[in-house]
């Protein structure tokens, strides 16, 4: 993560690393001179992690131009793909309904190993390497500065396996939440399972005083839960090397 400030402290722009480089200004379009230094800094980590070889996509918001301009001077190519930003605001009370035989925990009362499970099961890679990694190490996000453990929820069956979740992290300056992860194993879809634990969270998180909830990728469901894209964001490309 790479952070630029104002002369007078205050943050002017992030560069933080998801798969991709993200890019976030505090203006729209800022100097020419500060972008050129956020697109070095995200090659040089990145010409570091592959032995001097340069290879990453940096996803732009559509209306920020004078970025777009900048990465087409320094060799990228714009793929065509696009991600967004989705957003549902919380003006309302979100009603819970959940079948019989299954409970809302919050992240204190459930084991990590219970809630990394629900993970493998949910998003079907179960014995895999990366299973094993998701037992090892799922308990970190708690480590995260934004995580509240009640606001990360899992819906337990009888048998006390998490079955459904979801993870919201909690944006008190900003007033916001930003769900990850969010998943429903694949044996208890179409019960209302998922939507009864995003409910759940985004009332807790009104309670929180929060005025919006984000989440990263667009899909049918968020859409049928009221989402809307705030902003589209194009996919530009670079490999190769720097000099």
């Amino acid at each position: 993560m790479g952070l630029w400030e104002y002369e007078n402290g205050e943050l002017a722009a992030v560069v933080c690393r998801d798969d991709g480089f993200y890019f976030q200004c505090a203006e729209m379009n800022p100097p020419e001179k500060l972008l050129e230094e956020m697109f070095a800094f995200a090659e040089q980590k990145a010409e570091e992690e592959n032995g001097g070889y340069v290879e990453l996509y940096v996803p732009i918001p559509e209306n920020m131009t004078s970025a777009a301009e900048v990465a087409r001077k320094r060799g990228y190519h714009q793929t065509g793909g696009k991600e967004s930003v989705n957003s549902l605001r919380l003006d309302e009370e979100f009603p819970v309904e959940l079948p019989s035989g299954f409970r809302i925990c919050s992240g204190d009362e459930i084991e990590v190993t219970a809630k990394a499970l629900g993970h493998i099961m949910a998003f079907d890679y179960a014995e895999t390497a990366e299973a094993e990694l998701t037992l090892l190490h799922y308990g970190n996000m708690s480590n995260a500065p934004s995580y509240n453990p009640q606001l990360d929820l899992s819906v337990v069956n009888d048998a006390g396996e998490v079955v459904s979740f979801c993870n919201i992290f909690w944006d008190s300056s900003n007033r916001i939440g930003a769900l990850e992860p969010i998943g429903t194993s694949i044996n208890y879809r179409k019960l209302g399972l998922g939507r009864a634990v995003l409910h759940e969270g985004f009332n807790r998180l009104k309670q929180l005083g929060a005025s919006k909830v984000y989440v990263g990728s667009m899909q049918p469901f968020y859409e049928k839960l009221g989402f809307t894209t705030e902003v589209w964001l194009q996919v530009w490309e670079y490999s190769g090397h720097t000099d």
